[in-house]
């Protein structure tokens, strides 16, 4: 199955982090979905984290990845998420993520964000999802 990445991954990912080589190994091994909205607040971070050169590369290889497929950002998706404004209680670009996790029939989300724990997808954060991945992907 294919599960929505959150930036928060990608910056942990790409960053000095304590998590930094599983977020990467997940990278590697998952089917994932994301969108433009991610890109974006993933490139902000990095860019105020490391530098604006450093946060072009890290989008341009995310862009190459075979197992990582970005939805644009449109009229319906944020029109969908709106629309599950009152239900959620969530700040509107989180909305718009799992907006594009429902419409694209993901599995889960993969977050380090508690927020999404109250939703009908599963959050898969990175302890459960790093000890599946180890599970399946032997070393």
């Amino acid at each position: 199955m294919t599960s929505f990445l959150d930036s928060n991954v990608i910056i942990y990912a790409f960053t000095r982090s304590a998590n930094r080589q599983k977020c990467r190994d997940l990278l590697q091994r998952e089917e994932l979905i994301s969108n433009t909205l991610v890109l974006l607040e993933s490139y902000a971070k990095l860019g105020t984290i490391t530098d604006q050169a450093h946060a072009t590369k890290v989008i341009r290889h995310l862009l190459g990845l075979g197992n990582l497929k970005i939805a644009g950002m449109d009229n319906n998706l944020f029109f969908e998420a709106v629309k599950r404004n009152r239900k959620y209680k969530l700040k509107i670009s989180d909305l718009v993520h799992y907006t594009t996790a429902l419409l694209s029939n993901c599995d889960g989300i993969i977050s380090y964000d508690k927020h999404f724990d109250s939703l009908e997808l599963e959050r898969k954060d990175h302890k459960r999802k790093i000890l599946a991945l180890v599970e399946a992907y032997p070393m």
